[in-house]
């Protein structure tokens, strides 16, 4: 049985999203209804209906504060004073810690019932990888830590790989969990850009991050 979550008036809405990001992402959303999340809340559905237009509305409100949440998290490590492979590490940790919440259901259900909804956050992904991992990688290479080849190409290759990897499509026929995936591909992707210096610092750091 769902918890059940007496939400005061002055939070009504914060409540409800954040009751409904761990409900969407851990159930999928398509076969929730409003009726179930007031049942569960104990609240009206006039209640919700007062923020949301629609489950659809809550869907997006849920996506867009998790992207907002990820970009900030992002933020701070770009502008902080660490070296390049200490902020790789961060952002490692700030990505497998967003993909190990998502359920197989929720991936599926944005991609079936919402695609626009998807494509929004695919398209964020995508370019906030790319700039996140374009100011890491210059560092890098300044620092001497990231092999001198073509910055563009290298960010492909990793946005890319990391897209394809952890998707709803390839991971229903393989044996990994999301997370698994994420973490199997990051290590072979960096082992692959790593100096010899990269690649000793980044052997001594890692093991600990997975754990």
């Amino acid at each position: 049985m769902a918890k059940k979550e007496k939400i005061g008036k002055s939070t009504d809405r914060e409540k409800i999203i954040e009751y409904c990001t761990a409900k969407f992402l851990r159930e999928g959303f398509y076969l929730v209804t409003v009726d179930q999340i007031a049942s569960e809340l104990r609240i009206s559905k006039k209640t919700i209906y007062k923020f949301f237009s629609s489950k659809d509305e809550l869907v997006k409100e849920v996506a867009l504060k998790m992207m907002k949440e990820v970009n900030n998290k992002i933020e701070t490590i770009i502008n902080s004073e660490d070296d390049s492979l200490t902020k790789i590490i961060m952002l490692f940790e700030v990505m497998s810690g967003v993909v190990v919440k998502f359920s197989e259901k929720w991936l599926k259900d944005l991609q079936i019932h919402t695609p626009g909804l998807w494509k929004q956050i695919d398209d964020f992904r995508t370019k906030r990888a790319f700039t996140a991992l374009g100011s890491i990688m210059r560092q890098g290479q300044l620092e001497g830590i990231i092999i001198e080849k073509p910055i563009e190409l290298i960010i492909h290759i990793f946005v890319n790989t990391i897209r394809s990897v952890v998707h709803p499509d390839f991971l229903y026929h393989q044996k990994f969990s999301y997370k698994e995936a994420f973490i199997h591909s990051f290590e072979i992707l960096f082992n692959g850009i790593l100096t010899s210096r990269g690649k000793k610092i980044f052997d001594k750091i890692f093991p600990k991050v997975i754990r």
